[in-house]
């Protein structure tokens, strides 16, 4: 049983399974829906919501009587979102609060076909710019203390449409994992992230590193094939942070899993704090295994894959 780095989370590397990569069946990630009917494709702006930014060539736009086209990146209100700036309440029962927010779509490229492990350097430089954007224009808006931007690639994963895309809710609180992280670092004299990062580098468990960031398969991986993608530098949130490195590692981590598995269904999670303590970092986790019965009974996470052998196998790709 391994724990998490600095937090009470634990999982159970069941290496004696012995699973390789090409033993883990998946949905895939190849099924495409038909473009003429797609609503994240170009000519088909009207089937979503005004764009409240539209990234062109020319510059950033927001969406008026009439829809920007030309485009290689736009971000709009989700149609069914899980925070808005005007809720109505639910219910009178209990204790509840509105879920006053934002929910965006990001959609990160035109191309229906489209697929983030083979995104171009250009691609992949452009869609974290966009994070970045879109991220600094919440986190300044009033009553809005986190931004969640994550990925679901491939129908098991969460990806209701196959045109490639992202989402950023932004909520008036701090989650509570994201609270537990922060009293946990603050109770050390040192960013455990940068002391991670450090240690990891030369571990059995890093699979790729440039200048500024470090990929690695965690200690106490949840999930088969899970990495991390941590700055070197001590960075709380993706403003200030180097794009292009960013860029770099995030490429090699998505092309590196493609390869193995096969064209995995994936989640990404980029976790960040404008809290000076904190330390970005950013997980992908392959969906490939099932959460049962112990799981959720537990909240150990039974892993079947060692990530010491999920790094070398990831290194040799």
């Amino acid at each position: 049983m391994r724990r998490h780095y600095f937090l009470d989370e634990y999982c159970i590397i069941a290496s004696e399974r012995g699973k390789r990569p090409s033993d883990f069946k998946h949905g895939g990630t190849k099924e495409r829906s038909d473009p003429k009917t797609c609503p994240f494709c170009p000519g088909n702006e009207e089937l979503t919501p005004p764009a409240v930014a539209v990234y062109t060539d020319d510059g950033v736009f927001s969406d008026g009587e009439k829809r920007v086209k030309d485009w290689w990146a736009r971000s709009f209100q989700n149609l069914y979102p899980a925070a808005t700036p005007s809720p109505e309440p639910p219910t009178k029962e209990w204790v509840a609060d509105f879920a006053r927010g934002y929910h965006e779509v990001i959609v990160e490229s035109s191309d229906h076909e489209s697929d983030p492990s083979q995104f171009s350097r250009r691609d992949l430089e452009r869609l974290v710019s966009v994070y970045r954007d879109r991220y600094l224009h919440h986190i300044s808006q009033e009553g809005v203390e986190y931004v969640s931007i994550f990925k679901n690639w491939g129908r098991v994963a969460g990806a209701s449409l196959s045109h490639t895309h992202s989402q950023l809710v932004a909520l008036p609180i701090v989650p509570p994992i994201l609270k537990e992280e922060i009293d946990a670092i603050s109770s050390e004299p040192r960013c455990p992230y940068c002391s991670l990062g450090e240690r990891e580098a030369t571990s059995d468990r890093l699979i790729f590193e440039n200048d500024g960031f470090v990929l690695i398969a965690p200690f106490s991986s949840m999930v088969p094939y899970e990495t991390w993608i941590l700055p070197k530098k001590h960075v709380s949130d993706l403003d200030g942070l180097d794009l292009q490195g960013l860029a770099d590692v995030l490429g090699e981590a998505l092309r590196r899993l493609d390869r193995l598995l096969n064209g995995p269904p994936y989640n990404y999670m980029i976790c960040q704090l404008p809290h000076r303590r904190y330390h970005l970092n950013i997980k992908i986790q392959p969906t490939i295994s099932i959460m049962a019965g112990f799981e959720k009974n537990t909240g150990i996470f039974i892993n079947t894959v060692p990530p010491e052998l999920a790094a070398r196998q990831l290194r040799e790709v």
